[in-house]
């Protein structure tokens, strides 16, 4: 089940400009982009185009920009018989990280987004593990020469630079920049997918590329320091704040010191408060006051604040300068953001020192002790100091990056902005939905598969769509499950589903709330949905339902959602519900059932009006649903016990049970009930249990032979034949006094419909005799109630 709702207008919407038919871009201008999001940004609108038919079957289609979304959008394009030629002005894909060091991680920026710690990026191809990017750079470059090499409609032409892009009669003609000499091209479509562009140069600070390797902040730069270094960082993106902490916690590593900052916090605390502190800001806001508002004090109380000072360097200062909040809203991560608040706190309580300073950085001055920068201030005076190294992480040059497109790169700057502006939902990271990665998935099949493979690489795709993974989520400590259906409706289809689906859990049963209903749940199925459990927790699972299959590791890429109680009690008793339907039906077809025999047509007419009119009032309360259908199941109830999934037999005592209180209902006037003691109600106070149970634990119901093991005013049995229940004899409360003595009330013999021969008997004979029978059972026991009261009152 798709968790976001996928609008293909609105892809294309964000890509393209009114009056440029045929011409996109992908990323620019949106705010938070990385690799993984200009990747989903790319099947999305592959996705779009292809579904609104905007890319005819004899079109051609250029792509400009061999990057992550390049490279991603051209062998989507490609996979759906589209003819597609990949331009890049590099050598290769993938230049830009292809030497990096630098950390690649799918989903971190995404906090507090469950699964963004997830280690893969959950890709139908192209798909890739977070490493440093030189090695998912070469990751992929493998894949893309695997993927293209079956695709004669996908053609790479390396070494050609943009140069001019113009419109004509419908048409695009981009004039590229080779070694060779200028050639032009003229195509169909066109999409822009050159990245981002260069750090932005301030003066003579020219700023290292985000993915060049940097020695700032190693020994090589550090070695003849004497006195703290100092360093002052520019700028209130991702790349700055990971950069201050880099520069301030010892042996800083981003994925695993994440990890750590968010172990500080025994559940989704610091997600909650997060969630408190940005509700509502708009894009830019300073959200500086509510984040310790609502962060700090969970910062504190869990002792995150208290750990970090441990884990602080003393041999650096820092200024972080801003040209705007520090902490702007959608700026960067808010798990950066709200790791910056902690590292400024610890600072603070260490005495490292950390300034901040505003302004734009119109330039800078080199001197002999370092370097000034222009336009800074702190507390409103000119921040004047020289450091000895300035780190600018003011964003790239965008529009300088797209220069080849001429004015058209500013027009669409400023839809883009107007268009997230209107539409502030369109700014949030993107999430690959389930029909695109389905797609593709399904495409890549067809299209490259062969032989054997074909057929089993299709059937594991089947198999995984029906795959649901119940896990704890280890960046918000909560119980989540991912796959492309939920368990809430599997639990709805239940023994109805067309094929098998499978929930596999890797917590710990006392972890799951309803633990026992996902085992109900599997059971009452008919095995539709088969439960397994992870390795580490078979043995605790195989207690409560012994033989349970082992799961394999939890691989699932779709997208996460928190497990919330699914209502699982009312979608398995509806199940037993419609079992019960199905086998009464059964009796009335075959005009009875084993082993209470043959039933008159009347009386089974009689039933199953009854039984249509209960449905109903059942449906409309699941609470009175619950009730019955637990006593129907099961007389111990100490605590209550619902049906435990359980068919065959049980089912078949249930439905006779169901046979003779629906057919009890013709002599004395029952109504289900919620009730500790019972399941049905008569006669105004009265209480009735009617149940298919055939023991209490391990005893049989006959073992209850006194009116108070019952406690009940009637029972209807469809699975003992010989339970006797007699009166118990009087007791005197000793007052002192024989004439002040007090008597005690005793409960009485309920009345019994059991499936003894001469009840069974009945049943195959006229209505009316049934209907006699069930009144005169009833009858004496009111006798004996009266007789009761009689004595009391005596």
């Amino acid at each position: 089940m798709p968790t976001t709702t996928l609008d293909h207008a609105v892809h294309i919407e964000t890509a393209q400009m009114p009056g440029t038919d045929g011409l996109y871009f992908v990323g620019p201008f949106c705010p938070r982009i990385t690799f993984y999001s200009q990747q989903v940004r790319a099947l999305h609108l592959a996705h779009a185009l292809h579904a609104e038919g905007v890319i005819q079957p004899n079109q051609t289609v250029a792509v400009v920009g061999a990057g992550a979304a390049g490279i991603t959008l051209a062998v989507a394009l490609a996979l759906l018989n589209y003819h597609v030629t990949l331009y890049d002005r590099a050598g290769d894909i993938l230049r830009l990280q292809s030497a990096s060091t630098r950390l690649l991680h799918p989903h971190i920026y995404e906090w507090p987004r469950l699964g963004s710690l997830d280690e893969r990026a959950g890709l139908p191809f192209l798909d890739w593990p977070a490493g440093n990017g030189k090695d998912v750079v070469l990751d992929l470059r493998t894949q893309f020469a695997v993927l293209k090499a079956p695709l004669p409609n996908l053609i790479l032409k390396t070494g050609h630079d943009l140069k001019s892009t113009a419109q004509a009669s419908g048409e695009w003609k981009l004039t590229f920049k080779t070694a060779g000499g200028d050639e032009s091209r003229v195509v169909d479509h066109v999409v822009l997918t050159m990245g981002f562009g260069d750090e932005r140069p301030c003066g003579t600070i020219a700023p290292d590329d985000y993915w060049a390797p940097s020695a700032v902040g190693t020994p090589a730069t550090e070695a003849s320091a004497v006195t703290a270094v100092s360093y002052v960082v520019s700028g209130n993106g991702d790349g700055a704040l990971t950069v201050a902490l880099s520069l301030l916690i010892q042996d800083f590593e981003h994925v695993s010191f994440t990890h750590t900052f968010l172990d500080y916090f025994s559940r989704d605390q610091l997600r909650q408060a997060a969630d408190a502190a940005f509700a509502g800001k708009t894009f830019e806001e300073d959200a500086e006051q509510d984040l310790r508002k609502h962060v700090l004090p969970t910062l504190i109380q869990y002792g995150a604040i208290d750990k970090l000072r441990q884990k602080l360097r003393t041999d650096r200062s820092l200024t972080l300068n801003t040209n705007g909040p520090q902490f702007a809203a959608g700026k960067a991560s808010q798990l950066n953001q709200c790791m910056l608040l902690a590292l400024l706190e610890a600072a603070a309580a260490e005495s490292v020192k950390i300034v901040r300073s505003t302004g734009f950085v119109s330039g800078c001055t080199p001197t002999a002790e370092g370097i000034v920068l222009i336009g800074t201030t702190i507390a409103g005076h000119a921040d004047n100091k020289a450091y000895k190294h300035a780190i600018l992480r003011h964003g790239p040059d965008q529009v300088k990056r797209y220069e080849a497109t001429g004015p058209l790169i500013a027009d669409y700057r400023d839809y883009v902005l107007g268009l997230l502006a209107a539409h502030p939902e369109r700014a949030t990271p993107p999430l690959l939905h389930d029909a695109t990665y389905d797609l593709f998935l399904d495409k890549r099949i067809e299209r490259l598969a062969a032989g054997g493979a074909k057929a089993q690489q299709k059937a594991a795709a089947s198999q995984e769509r029906r795959v649901i993974e119940i896990a704890t989520d280890p960046a918000a400590h909560v119980l989540v499950e991912r796959g492309c259906i939920c368990i809430i409706d599997i639990a709805e289809q239940c023994e109805r589903l067309p094929e098998r689906c499978t929930i596999d859990v890797h917590v710990a049963p006392n972890q799951i709330p309803d633990a026992d209903d996902l085992v109900r749940l599997a059971r009452c199925s008919g095995g539709k949905i088969e439960l397994r459990a992870g390795d580490s927790v078979l043995a605790l699972w195989d207690a409560l339902l012994p033989g349970i299959a082992s799961a394999p590791e939890p691989v699932s890429a779709r997208a996460v959602r928190e497990y919330l109680p699914a209502q699982l009690t009312h979608h398995i008793d509806a199940c037993l519900v419609r079992r019960l339907d199905l086998k009464l039906q059964e009796a009335i077809t075959n005009g009875g059932a084993a082993p209470l025999g043959d039933i008159s047509p009347e009386i089974l007419n009689h039933v199953a009006s009854t039984w249509a009119a209960w449905r109903v009032a059942l449906a409309a309360s699941p609470e009175l649903q619950y009730d019955f259908l637990r006593w129907l199941a099961n007389v111990d109830q100490q605590p209550a016990q619902p049906w435990n999934g359980e068919t065959g037999d049980a089912i078949s005592d249930m439905t006779n049970a169901l046979i003779l209180i629906a057919a009890a209902h013709a002599g004395e006037p029952l109504v289900p009930c919620s009730n500790d003691f019972g399941n049905l109600g008569f006669s105004a106070t009265a209480l009735a249990i009617g149940t298919g149970s055939r023991a209490i634990g391990r005893k049989p119901l006959s073992s209850r032979t006194a009116p108070d093991d019952w406690g009940v005013d009637a029972l209807i049995l469809s699975a003992a034949t010989d339970v006797i229940v007699s009166a118990t004899a009087g007791t005197v409360l000793d007052a002192g006094d024989i004439g002040f003595t007090l008597k005690t009330p005793r409960k009485v013999p309920p009345a019994i419909i059991q499936n003894d021969a001469r009840w069974r008997s009945r049943l195959g004979g006229p209505l009316a005799d049934w209907q006699a029978a069930v009144t005169k059972e009833f009858a004496e026991w009111r006798e004996r109630q009266d007789a009761e009261v009689a004595r009391i009152l005596v």
